[in-house]
């Protein structure tokens, strides 16, 4: 529990708390007050940012609804072809070790290892294909439909999946987002400062720091969690895709 906690904290974290706490400081001695419109900081900070989570968690949401068909269609896929009759047990236990090493590479591809490609999933097809054409003559018409059918729904649950993998949310918007937070403390400053002068002046340097740190740790939090979420693959992050969940069980295939 400790470390969910504190995995939002980073060397962002640090720099915009350092940030807001050298910026309150300099503003306060040098007594650079002003007024500032906070919608269109909203506008310019809080919707990016919100933008980038949603896009972020609605991938991951995909995600699981891709991976869950992947895995049911391997299954089905199997059992279309062990209930084909004159089917041998090799071809049958061939397809099965067809299908478990496709599931092994594609999920070391999401993972993001450097050994696996795209190209070497599309060669299972291929397999699969070819085991199928040797035994063709075996299937009658529903059977073959379905068979067909099963193996290119395999196949487009994969290319989504890597699809999803390797674009994620815009670069661009979250390199803009970045520069805006640690621009916020500069605007904000100011304008906190003069508003609790005018009210609470005994308190000001305690409240006003207060609400810096908390407003920018708070944007800064916002935007790591919006990191650890961008890939739900890569096994890193405490909310990634639990991919050991959706592996193939001996029994099932």
């Amino acid at each position: 529990m400790i470390r969910k906690i504190f995995s939002i904290f980073n060397f962002h974290t640090i720099i915009i708390i350092a940030e807001a706490v050298g910026v309150y400081y300099l503003f306060k001695h040098i007594d650079l007050t002003m007024s500032v419109n906070f919608d269109i900081i909203s506008i310019a900070i809080i919707f990016p940012l919100v933008f980038t989570i949603t896009g972020a968690f609605n991938k991951r949401q995909e995600s699981l609804n891709y991976l869950s068909i992947f895995r049911t269609k391997l299954i089905t896929l199997q059992n279309i072809f062990g209930a084909v009759e004159g089917v041998t047990k090799k071809d049958k236990e061939k397809l099965s070790e067809i299908l478990i090493n496709l599931e092994k590479y594609s999920f070391s591809l999401l993972k993001g290892s450097k050994r696996y490609t795209i190209t070497g999933v599309r060669k299972f097809s291929v397999k699969i294909y070819d085991l199928t054409l040797k035994n063709i003559s075996k299937f009658n018409e529903r059977e073959k439909d379905s068979m067909i059918r099963v193996k290119n729904e395999i196949f487009q649950n994969i290319e989504n999946l890597h699809a999803l993998e390797s674009h994620g949310t815009p670069v661009s918007l979250r390199s803009y987002c970045l520069v805006f937070i640690y621009l916020f403390p500069l605007i904000y400053t100011p304008s906190l400062i003069d508003g609790i002068k005018s009210s609470i002046s005994e308190y000001q340097n305690i409240i006003s720091l207060g609400f810096t740190i908390l407003i920018s740790f708070t944007l800064i939090a916002l935007y790591n969690i919006q990191n650890y979420i961008e890939n739900p693959f890569d096994q890193k992050g405490f909310d990634d895709v639990k991919l050991k969940e959706f592996k193939l069980k001996e029994e099932e295939i």
